[in-house]
């Protein structure tokens, strides 16, 4: 490779973490504080009913979330609300747990399973909003690299005694928030301004994507308990196995992408996801009870780095839709939780009733089955039609409208002090606007029309209307009049 690629690569990775890369790896300490409350560290394949408990209300509120974000997108009040609140319930749970398991008090972990699913639904569904204005390689590098920090930080808290590694997670959810803080604070850099298009996607394509991470997750879920339905013990080896796969794929994928420049493949992804699960219930079913923990292990290695290619992929989408982010994530991951815990009683189930060898032929059979079905839904980088996934945007100089506004309406007065591209910063960040709601937002607080509006953006007047409703949500304003106040209110500052 010539020294010039070489430094251009290197100059690149550079501007992607810029200054601000701690505060976007914060999202490392939600996923420590998940792998110690909800998974038992992964000292086992997972807590048993206490998981099975907490992912049950984990699915829940990601899917009440996504319907409330649907309905209404939440203001900039509403995501701060959702992180401090994350931060309490995640905080509160871990002290029930701790206090559940010092006096064995099942009423106390009881409460605590269902605190600790809430907590999690909360503390990293506010990542979301983070995320969301990152560039898809920003969004690549520190998602990977969170994970990739997670799993470090899971694996050291699996050697150290429970009550210790209760105590360390219960500093996570804080230090989540004061990240998450000052990620919403940081100028994440230019990005080119992403265009709606997955608002004309056929909805057939989200039945496919939804029963695609369901099907997987059901085999994801059966092959956590198999065959007996119990937690599966995991050893010190088997335990590094896990997470230090998880930390090789994390790097590799950003390796590749990051640093050597090539395309992310969303079915290439898939297909680590779909092999990693296979070789596990290979495992499982050719050595029966020699090798449960490896192949529990290596089946965990997909669960954990679904995580990474999930959180990406919908970030991608997100950029491209007017749809909230907190819908977007919301529904995708109750898809893949709660089919997930489906599987996971499944075999509880079976397990508890002390299944014939003929019902364990049958689950592996679902398993196979799942996995196959997954493949042909999934396994396509065309799966989205009116755009592929991971598709980079072309950086483009947008068209500036003229700023006289029409007869009739009054045009509010952009700060004194400052020129048109600080005004549109301002406005952006002040109320955390998309690219696209902000350009709305301006051209409608001048006074324009929707259909001069959506013929100087090149969009849709019904697109057009949409980023207004969202526009109006987050700012808490009700009309066009109140919009030009709250600016006119910023410019006499």
């Amino acid at each position: 490779m010539a020294p010039a690629s070489e430094a251009a690569r290197t100059n690149s990775l550079l501007a992607l973490t810029g200054a601000f890369l701690p505060s976007f790896l914060g999202l490392a300490a939600t996923r420590v504080w998940l792998q110690v409350n909800l998974f038992a560290s992964y000292t086992q394949s997972d807590d048993g009913l206490f998981t099975i408990v907490n992912n049950l209300a984990y699915g829940l509120v990601m899917v009440i979330g996504a319907a409330i974000a649907l309905h209404k997108p939440f203001s900039k009040s509403g995501r701060t609300a959702v992180a401090w609140l994350g931060f309490a319930v995640m905080t509160f749970s871990t002290v029930l747990i701790l206090a559940g398991k010092e006096t064995g008090a099942v009423e106390i972990l009881a409460v605590a399973s269902v605190c600790a699913g809430i907590g999690g639904a909360l503390g990293g569904g506010m990542w979301t909003a983070a995320y969301v204005r990152l560039g898809l390689r920003q969004a690549v590098l520190y998602g990977f690299l969170s994970l990739a920090l997670g799993s470090l930080g899971g694996l050291a808290l699996s050697f150290v005694p429970e009550a210790l590694s209760y105590t360390v997670s219960m500093f996570m959810p804080a230090i989540a928030l004061l990240c998450y803080q000052r990620a919403m604070k940081v100028d994440v850099g230019a990005q080119a301004t992403p265009e709606p298009v997955y608002d004309k996607e056929p909805r057939t394509t989200m039945l496919f994507i939804f029963g695609g991470l369901a099907v997987f997750g059901l085999a994801l879920g059966i092959s956590r308990g198999f065959p007996a339905g119990e937690p599966v013990p995991m050893d010190a080896f088997q335990r590094i196995v896990h997470q230090m796969g998880v930390v090789i794929i994390s790097l590799f994928i950003i390796w590749w992408f990051i640093v050597k420049r090539k395309r992310l493949s969303f079915s290439f992804l898939w297909r680590i996801e779909i092999m990693l699960v296979a070789v596990g219930m290979l495992i499982l079913s050719v050595f029966p009870g020699h090798f449960t923990g490896l192949a529990i292990a290596t089946v965990n290695i997909a669960d954990t780095l679904m995580l990474g290619v999930l959180w990406v992929t919908l970030q991608d989408v997100a950029r491209h839709t007017t749809t909230d982010v907190y819908a977007v994530y919301g529904f995708a991951w109750a898809a893949r939780v709660l089919s997930r815990d489906a599987g996971r009683v499944l075999i509880m189930v079976l397990g508890a009733v002390g299944a014939s060898s003929y019902a364990v032929t049958a689950v592996i059979g679902i398993v196979v089955f799942a996995l196959a079905a997954s493949m042909a839904l999934l396994l396509s980088d065309g799966i989205l039609r009116v755009r592929p996934l991971f598709t980079e945007d072309e950086a483009r100089v947008r068209r500036t409208p003229a700023t006289t506004a029409s007869p009739g309406n009054t045009p509010a007065a952009l700060p004194e002090t400052q020129d048109a591209q600080n005004a549109h910063v301002w406005f952006r960040d002040a109320f955390d606007l998309s690219e696209r709601e902000t350009e709305v937002a301006l051209l409608i607080a001048q006074g324009r029309s929707k259909a001069y509006i959506a013929d100087a953006l090149c969009l849709s007047e019904n697109t057009v209307r949409t980023h207004a409703k969202n526009v109006y949500a987050k700012l808490d304003v009700h009309s066009k009049q109140e919009l030009i106040d709250l600016l006119q209110e910023h410019a006499q500052k």
